[in-house]
């Protein structure tokens, strides 16, 4: 999620560059981040569990990120979110609440024959399943791509990575949608 109004805060020190700089070097991509902007594009596919092909565009989404860092000779390394952490059980619940919720009104909205605002439900609702991560890393390991599923959040794992040195499994920048990672004190983290 991130913390409130950290980049807001952070404005003036922050530096725009050209992913290109990266060029040669590990990159650590938060996998979920990815996952959910993918998901947008087919939520009411994956909410309504449809057989469409069309319910994958969130491998082509991400796929498509992972070939341009490739294409500027960088070094991917996907890590997913492994365990729950129990801290969070509260936001867990309340997000999934919130997901449940809007699924209903998106069905709603359907039936009404709404598509387009069934549509943004949609969006609000569709969550990201261990099933659809298991279909990435299949993606990822045809690809030959470097992923690692940390032992509870990604952004942590993304933090310690950032902090090591390249020929022990360090990461030179954290791609992610996620603030946090300022914080954990990762040097360099590239937002949307």
């Amino acid at each position: 999620m991130g913390i409130k109004d950290l980049l807001r805060f952070m404005k003036p020190y922050i530096e725009p560059i050209h992913i290109k700089k990266y060029a040669g070097k590990r990159v650590g991509i938060d996998a979920y981040s990815w996952l959910h902007k993918g998901a947008y594009s087919c939520s009411m596919e994956l909410c309504l569990d449809s057989d469409s092909e069309r319910k994958l565009r969130y491998i082509e989404y991400f796929m498509h990120r992972v070939n341009m860092l490739r294409y500027y000779k960088i070094t991917p390394v996907v890590v997913f979110d492994g365990g729950n952490v129990p801290c969070k059980a509260a936001t867990e619940k309340e997000r999934h609440r919130k997901r449940s919720a809007n699924r209903e009104l998106a069905m709603a909205k359907l039936q009404e024959g709404n598509v387009n605002a069934a549509s943004e439900l949609f969006q609000r609702a569709v969550n990201i399943t261990p099933l659809m991560a298991y279909q990435l890393i299949q993606t990822l390991r045809s690809e030959n791509i470097e992923f690692v599923v940390a032992p509870y959040e990604a952004d942590a794992q993304l933090a310690y990575m950032s902090n090591l040195e390249t020929q022990k499994g360090g990461i030179a920048a954290v791609i992610t949608e996620d603030s946090d990672l300022i914080a954990y004190g990762c040097p360099a983290v590239r937002t949307s």
